[in-house]
């Protein structure tokens, strides 16, 4: 089915809200309806119905949270391959409910299970017209994690195949906050299927997702895959918001859809309840399908008599025409770090070398402060401090690096974690750290809160590394493109699966990461494994050395750190009846030669330093000295 030409032929009409239509009609303690694919499909089927007799050309399956957490969670013990069962008999369901749908509105009196009935190609005839089918898909739910879990893609694939194999050729992603991860479940689906690929993002009255993407980017980007087929907005932001955003973009040839969400819900005894504004919403949408946007629709708070009245007003009209008065779509421009001498000195050939410090537990910033007068006397060129590591608080990050830069006149870089902020706290934070001359930041995930305070402290992780850095990367072209913030992202050289990593860092690079730092490098193995790394993707990379203070230090490294490899013949050369000053001899002796060894393969050395004992790091810079 050519559903390009069906789109551009004239201004189709969607359905509205299953979600909150769904308890609208059947009662708040309902549950949810994705459940009732199995257990009581004649209550989504009436749905269905209602919206097809209001006027709707596309109805949506209901499957949009068919997925492993809204399904299983009442079903424990059961194994990956089942869950996923379960979420492929469940979507199965919704096709089979939509397809009967259809067919029944046309008038066939057929069984309208298995989807024939409605066509093989997901579509029937309903009234004297067309009623098109599109395979409903939202985001899975993840907690954390560095977006690099390969079984939630498996779980997308799961409920597209069991769509394309029910026999739809509409694949409609929606809600997404970015393209992450529909793109390769995108290439997947182009793999095995001609289905026309819709996806669907929800934005902030300032046109922006919750990860921090603009409208124009993920436009850009969606035409740039060569995967999407069409692009829209719902759920998130109301008509008059929505169509004010759209105005704002260069739509070009692309099909899109509005889906907005009703309005903005009140909170009324603990429930987010949308007002009957449906004839305030018809206007608003009548201008945006003034815009020639070819599908227009509803989200939250939507019901059958806001389809009805939108179909009367705006369906099956001409297209209109898209504003023609816009520059065409410039080729992204180059970001450009003239004015930051650590990224210029990185990219010359010559060697950085920078060092961290952790912020106090406390108020009191004296040995961070004192340690990092010591690094600036010894040569250190930037001082990086660490974001509350291993899930424990300490000073801010941003406000550490701030106070040291003024006092010390030493450029300074934040590392900052996802764990602990959303959106608009990150934002906030970057903002006012660019305000007061940070200019480079470390970005990583973020190491997960402890186990034994996951009751009272709460993970966000709203970005992960990639997702953060392509939000820089957006705020870098609109508000810092005279001056932008450089970033790098951490490399887990010690990952079992290297080519992995590589492949995760090389989507750190397309997310704008100028350079990698590592974890302390101990082994000769280790050390290839850089050079490896290196020859397979270009980027600097700034290899970590942290010296080891003790015997006990040199153990607890080794059995309590995951990624890092101490291995035994540099336990063996400390003792544990060793006084402080012998033990620190031998750790800076090992750095130095680690260092050393590291010479035609580093880009630069990130040097950790164990207890604020800057000496340490000092004297290894003294011997490094001795290579000139």
């Amino acid at each position: 089915m050519d559903f390009h030409r069906i789109f551009t032929s004239r201004c189709l009409i969607t359905d509205g809200a299953m979600g909150t239509y769904y308890r609208e009609k059947y009662g708040e303690g309902s549950g949810v309806p994705e459940l009732d694919n199995l257990k009581a499909p004649e209550k989504i089927r009436e749905i269905h119905r209602e919206y097809i007799e209001a006027g709707a050309d596309i109805i949506r399956t209901n499957s949009f949270a068919s997925n492993i957490q809204t399904l299983c969670r009442k079903l424990p013990g059961q194994t990956r391959e089942e869950q996923l069962r379960t979420v492929y008999e469940n979507v199965s369901a919704a096709c089979r409910i939509a397809q009967s749908a259809a067919a029944e509105a046309e008038g066939r009196h057929g069984s309208g299970t298995d989807g024939q009935e409605a066509g093989t190609d997901g579509s029937g005839t309903g009234m004297g017209r067309q009623i098109y089918i599109a395979g409903d898909i939202g985001p899975v739910p993840e907690q954390g994690g560095d977006g690099e879990d390969e079984s939630v893609i498996e779980e997308y694939k799961a409920m597209a195949k069991a769509h394309l194999d029910a026999g739809l050729r509409l694949i409609w992603f929606e809600t997404f906050p970015d393209l992450e991860r529909i793109l390769p479940v995108a290439e997947w689906i182009r793999s095995v299927s001609d289905a026309f690929i819709m996806t669907g993002f929800s934005v902030n009255m300032y046109g922006y997702t919750k990860t921090g993407v603009s409208m124009g980017e993920l436009l850009r980007t969606a035409k740039k895959s060569g995967l999407i087929d069409g692009v829209g907005f719902n759920c998130g932001v109301g008509p008059s918001h929505l169509g004010r955003l759209l105005k704002r973009q260069d739509l070009g040839d692309m099909i899109v859809y509005a889906a907005p969400n009703a309005g903005y819900a009140d909170r009324i005894e603990n429930r987010m309840v949308y007002r009957d504004n449906s004839a305030y919403f018809c206007g608003a949408m009548e201008e945006i399908a003034d815009l020639g946007v070819n599908i227009i629709g509803g989200c939250c708070g939507t019901s059958p008599s806001y389809i009805k009245k939108l179909a009367k007003a705006v369906g099956h009209r001409v297209l209109a025409k898209r504003l023609s008065d816009r520059p065409e779509e410039r080729a992204e421009s180059e970001i450009r770090y003239d004015n930051n001498l650590f990224i210029r000195k990185l990219y010359s050939g010559e060697k950085v070398v920078i060092a961290e410090l952790d912020p106090p537990f406390d108020g009191n910033d004296r040995k961070m402060a004192e340690a990092a007068a010591v690094l600036k006397r010894a040569g250190v060129e930037m001082i990086t401090f660490s974001d509350s590591p291993m899930g424990k608080m300490r000073a801010s990050s941003v406000l550490s690096a701030v106070k040291i830069s003024n006092q010390l006149q030493i450029e300074t870089m934040p590392h900052m974690a996802c764990r602990d902020r959303n959106v608009i706290g990150t934002g906030a934070e970057i903002l006012g750290a660019y305000m007061n001359g940070i200019r480079n930041f470390l970005f990583v995930t973020g190491d997960p809160v402890p186990a034994g305070d996951r009751g009272s402290i709460t993970s966000v992780y709203d970005y992960h590394s990639v997702t953060l850095m392509n939000y820089v990367r957006q705020m870098n072209r609109e508000h810092f493109a005279e001056d932008p913030i450089a970033y790098g992202g951490a490399l887990n050289y010690g990952r079992a699966n290297i080519d992995a990593e590589i492949r995760r860092m090389q989507k750190k690079c397309e997310a704008g990461a100028s350079f990698f730092l590592t974890q302390p490098i101990y082994s000769d193995e280790d050390i290839e494994r850089i050079r490896y790394i290196k020859s397979r993707i270009d980027t600097k990379v700034i290899c970590g050395i942290m010296p080891l203070v003790s015997y006990r230090n040199a153990v607890f490294m080794k059995n309590e750190i995951t990624g890092i490899n101490v291995p035994d013949e540099i336990i063996a050369q400390y003792d544990k009846d060793m006084s402080r000053e012998e033990a620190q001899a031998v750790g800076v002796r090992i750095a130095a030669e680690i260092a050393e060894k590291l010479k035609e393969t580093a880009d630069g050395y990130y040097f950790m330093v164990p207890f604020n004992r800057a000496g340490m790091i000092a004297e290894i810079m003294e011997r490094m000295s001795a290579w000139k």
